[in-house]
């Protein structure tokens, strides 16, 4: 009876370990919200090509542009990175999360110059027990998050640093 009972303390023991945890992983910081939108004074063939220059460095799975009507759009594939406001451990041992990000970059003719709106998709990687999420063929799987939106607006920055540039010599493809 006594070998009865202490097998099912062990078995409800270790079962209690998979409900709720009441830390919270990742830990999240709150950073000021950017603008991932914005109107670039420039005319839309100068904007386009400040923006291919500005996204060079990531791989881009759709670009398309048409002239007639001024708008564009590039969709990059998945990049790697560090989170701006998921983190690992606690105190000065925090360590960023490693996520992927997919940029959507719009351009359209507006008033007062061009309009370019970034979209990003983030995720970050975690096992499906700590996310309370159901298994996908493995214990990790990508999680969606929200963008803090400091990615799209450095990007932002860039192309309208590259646009008013007077060196730039961007050629729209």
């Amino acid at each position: 009876m006594f070998k009865r009972s202490l097998i099912l303390f062990a078995v409800v023991l270790s079962f209690s370990g998979c409900w709720n945890k009441d830390f919270q992983e990742p830990g999240r910081i709150q950073v000021a919200k950017k603008p991932t939108e914005a109107i670039i004074g420039g005319n839309f063939q100068r904007v386009w090509a400040a923006t291919q220059a500005a996204l060079a460095k990531l791989p881009m799975i759709r670009k398309d542009v048409d002239a007639s009507t001024a708008r564009a759009y590039v969709v990059t594939d998945w990049n790697r990175g560090k989170s701006d406001v998921l983190f690992h451990g606690f105190g000065e041992n925090r360590m960023p999360y490693v996520i992927r990000y997919k940029l959507y970059v719009y351009l359209a003719t507006g008033v007062g110059g061009t309009r370019v709106t970034i979209k990003n998709i983030e995720q970050y990687m975690d096992d499906s027990i700590t996310a309370g999420v159901d298994f996908q063929g493995g214990v990790y799987t990508w999680i969606k998050t929200e963008s803090s939106g400091l990615k799209e607006n450095a990007i932002l920055e860039q192309i309208n640093k590259l646009v008013h540039d007077p060196q730039f010599k961007g050629d729209a493809q």
